[in-house]
């Protein structure tokens, strides 16, 4: 998608927490990327020591551990807790389950020592604003904290991607991609 459409766009934003596919993006394009996993610990770090993730099905906990050792974030992490409760539907987990993903915050927040919580998985999203009166410490959206990381990024960009640990690799052939993004994979950086 990227391929696609670059050109039209200053930065683009990996909108799942976990940051699937994040560093491929990073070495291949020449603008910047930001996942929203990664904004919103990064964010959580410059709040306060510990930061806990909240989510609202325990099935996702294994994968947002394993983001957080992708960004090398363990030390920071105060853990990630999830309700342990079925839903039927993204509107429940949202409305439904909305009191009982307060009380597990703050319960976790108590036990845990966390100074920031984020709120993750994309029924949650947006819904920072809503908690910030309801959970004891500051409370991290994640999209947001990508956007202002990319507005942040397109302002203060300054040194060539090149340059960048996250350089575009040689080129080379490809087989089964799209046109745009075999045309991009095989150009001369």
């Amino acid at each position: 998608m990227l391929a696609e459409t670059q050109g039209r766009f200053d930065a683009a934003i990996v909108a799942a927490f976990g940051d699937p596919g994040l560093f491929g993006a990073r070495e291949l394009f020449d603008f910047p990327v930001i996942g929203v996993s990664e904004a919103a610990m990064l964010t959580a770090c410059m709040l306060g020591g510990q930061f806990l993730i909240v989510t609202f099905a325990s099935a996702l906990c294994g994968w947002y551990r394993d983001c957080v050792a992708m960004h090398r974030l363990e030390s920071r992490c105060a853990g990630v807790v999830a309700l342990d409760r079925s839903f039927g539907s993204l509107e429940d987990a949202r409305e439904t389950n909305w009191p009982a993903l307060v009380d597990l915050a703050n319960e976790a927040i108590a036990e845990r020592d966390a100074d920031v919580a984020i709120l993750t998985g994309a029924p949650l999203a947006g819904l920072a604003t809503r908690a910030r009166d309801l959970i004891c410490v500051p409370v991290v959206d994640p999209v947001a904290a990508a956007v202002k990381q990319a507005e942040a990024l397109i302002a203060l960009r300054t040194i060539k991607a090149t340059l960048s640990s996250f350089r575009r690799p040689a080129p080379k052939a490809t087989t089964g991609l799209s046109p745009k993004l075999t045309a991009y994979w095989e150009a001369t950086p």
